[in-house]
């Protein structure tokens, strides 16, 4: 194909984050980040919702929502928070 450079397409998301607590250690966690290919940029807050950028290589072959929650969960104070995850 014309202009194909045999590259993998790279696929933009967003993930939204619904916390009333931790809101900031979530976006200082977050912001900035690759995991496991997904990488992260805060863009930003409404109420209780926090609104980051996904990009990566090859986004559609990854669950970027359990990705997200692992990351939140494995964290020192992601035990003790409810949240949700969901892309939009």
């Amino acid at each position: 194909m014309a202009g194909d450079s045999g590259s993998p397409e790279v696929i933009f998301l967003i993930v939204i984050i619904r916390s009333a607590l931790k809101q900031d250690s979530i976006r200082d966690l977050l912001d900035g980040g690759t995991f496991k290919g997904v990488g992260l940029s805060f863009v930003g807050k409404k109420g209780i919702e926090l609104s980051f950028n996904a990009s990566g290589d090859d986004l559609g072959s990854l669950d970027v929502v359990s990705i997200v929650k692992s990351v939140i969960k494995a964290s020192d104070f992601g035990k003790g928070i409810m949240f949700s995850v969901v892309l939009r």
